[in-house]
């Protein structure tokens, strides 16, 4: 594993250095379970001259170098340490590792095989980035508590969760496996939703939501990539209560920019400013977003984004309202979800 924790900085130029970045370059582009996580720089960068080159036009200093070296190879990193720990040999006796499906913040999605059942699992290894300190205790008691009211949660709209442990000082979550695309993927390839089909979804996204509730389970971390659809109107909404992985990803949100940004349209502006805080409300202005969003292809921006769904055609103005209900302060939102559902329906 060491053999892939180089320095590649700039500043490093002799000869040796040229030879050892197109030495584990050699190695990274060997390494087919990686295939999907391989920078562009990676494969387009053939010299340590050429990258150099490369990276000086994208950071003007050392510290921004090294934060997009880091940022690109830890991903990398954390598949190669899992895939030589012995827990995950011990895991594959059982399970045949089809492909890496999905990576993340929170850590790496795979599809496996059950070798006997023949039955395909979705299974997330989570990053230690998201529990503080990767071996403390605590947080990793906190992870199992959390994911123990996950195995109450039985609706047709949410991922069904089968089992949960540790591979190595990593948790991981074994659960349904979804073939389908996430709302992001949805609108790239076919556009906004009609506002039709728009209801149908979030009437499915609202009932699983309501069903979580009553169970005293908050998602807290609801967004387009946390949403599946698949033909003919099926969906479901995933990560659910990982809420230490939702805090430590909330803190880091306030300060990032780019992708944590466009998250954190989804996110209720209360939550946003205690990444602690545990109401359902919040998850009420997180689906009135993805609502906004599926219609106009957009998250919800700016200080009179409301006005935009005038303009779509065929949309009810009871609908516009009860969207904005969703989007309001946390005093005046709409409070529960069994509320929520009442509003659509006499809006339809």
């Amino acid at each position: 594993m060491n053999n892939l924790r180089w320095d590649l900085s700039p500043e490093r130029t002799g000869s040796s250095d040229f030879k050892e970045y197109e030495r584990l370059r050699k190695v990274i582009l060997s390494l087919p379970s990686i295939e999907k996580l391989v920078p562009r720089f990676v494969k387009v960068c053939r010299t340590h001259d050429e990258f150099w080159t490369w990276i000086k036009n994208e950071a003007p200093d050392y510290a921004g170098r090294r934060a997009i070296i880091t940022e690109a190879i830890n991903p990398i990193l954390e598949v190669v340490e899992y895939e030589q720990d012995n827990d995950a040999l011990e895991f594959q006796r059982n399970y045949e590792e089809k492909e890496l499906i999905g990576k993340g913040g929170f850590g790496m999605v795979y599809r496996f095989e059950h070798k006997l059942l023949k039955l395909p699992f979705a299974v997330k290894i989570f990053a230690p980035a998201f529990y503080k300190a990767g071996e403390d205790s605590k947080e990793l008691e906190r992870f199992f508590q959390e994911s123990r009211m996950l195995f109450a949660l039985e609706h047709p709209n949410i991922i069904k969760i089968y089992d949960a442990g540790i591979i190595g000082k990593r948790p991981f979550i074994r659960m349904e496996y979804f073939d389908g695309l996430n709302l992001n993927e949805l609108l790239s390839r076919h556009g906004r939703i009609n506002p039709i089909k728009a209801a149908t979804m979030m009437k499915a996204m609202v009932s699983a939501m309501e069903h979580a509730h009553k169970r005293g389970i908050v998602h807290r971390d609801l967004k387009p990539s946390n949403v599946m659809a698949a033909p003919v109107e099926k969906f479901r909404i995933i990560d659910f209560g990982m809420g230490i992985f939702v805090e430590n990803e909330l803190y880091s949100r306030l300060t990032k920019t780019g992708e944590g940004t466009v998250s954190g349209y989804y996110t209720a502006p209360e939550l946003l400013e205690n990444p602690k805080m545990v109401d359902p409300r919040s998850d009420i202005y997180s689906l009135g977003a993805l609502w906004f969003t599926a219609l106009t292809g957009r998250p919800p921006a700016g200080t009179s984004f409301i006005d935009q769904l005038k303009d779509i055609d065929g949309l009810p103005g009871t609908h516009i309202e009860t969207i904005r209900s969703c989007l309001s302060d946390l005093s005046s939102r709409t409070k529960s979800c069994t509320e929520l559902l009442r509003q659509m329906a006499e809006a339809s």
